[in-house]
């Protein structure tokens, strides 16, 4: 369902004059909602500002079309994830309390924006390749500049956690041979853990904090050194 305070904003009886970040963000609230309640396909411009109760014409002086909206959607998450997992140097003395630290705040925006998760990192679109070139661009073809873009903030956010890693083999905890496979690992336990809770609620789980200390630790002694 549409974010009720949102849905508020579709009286076409009354339009509220906002300003022009104060709408983009509306827009970007809306088809948000619309695509994980509706699905993509379905999910029209024209809905999209019948319920930002704006005309059809006017979301185009935001938006060019729904690929434009669902990529300045991933853009704005991953804004924030890079955010949530920059961590002070001093918040953890040890390589690995560093990376636990990183997988909690990472398992926690992802769980604290749920609707956006679900779009970036589990959703298969032929035209939006959610975890596109978290290593870097494709080596070939032509890459929109709003792709370029948050495939950039995609890459910052991997880098992250890989500089997590290449931290712990300099500390001697990891082996050296295969840091980029040791990153892909720890990422897919964190999403198991988001999208786990997400899909199937978090009343039957364990604690998000034990789960994750349980989870690198198991991850940690396929990793350390023979």
């Amino acid at each position: 369902m549409v974010n009720e305070k949102v849905g508020r904003a579709a009286n076409p009886g009354k339009r509220t004059r906002l300003p022009a970040a104060e709408r983009r963000a509306q827009i970007l609230a809306v088809a948000r909602d619309l695509f994980v309640t509706q699905g993509f396909e379905q999910a029209s411009m024209r809905r999209i500002a019948d319920a930002a109760g704006i005309t059809p014409t006017a979301i185009y002086d935001h938006f060019a079309d729904k690929e434009a909206l669902l990529t300045a959607i991933a853009a704005d998450f991953f804004d924030g994830l890079v955010a949530a997992m920059t961590v002070p140097p001093d918040a953890a003395t040890d390589p690995l309390g560093l990376l636990r630290q990183l997988m909690i705040n990472y398992v926690r925006y992802g769980l604290a924006h749920p609707n956006e998760y679900r779009l970036v990192f589990m959703t298969s679109l032929s035209r939006f390749v959610p975890t596109l070139g978290h290593r870097g661009l494709p080596c070939s073809g032509v890459v929109p500049e709003e792709v370029a873009q948050k495939t950039v903030k995609a890459m910052q956010s991997f880098g992250i956690l890989q500089t997590g890693i290449e931290r712990l083999v300099a500390a001697g905890l990891l082996r050296a041979d295969d840091p980029e496979g040791f990153a892909d690992s720890v990422w897919a336990m964190g999403h198991g853990i988001v999208s786990l809770v997400i899909t199937k609620g978090d009343s039957n789980f364990t604690p998000i904090d034990r789960w994750i200390d349980t989870s690198i630790g198991i991850l940690m002694d396929g990793m350390r050194p023979r």
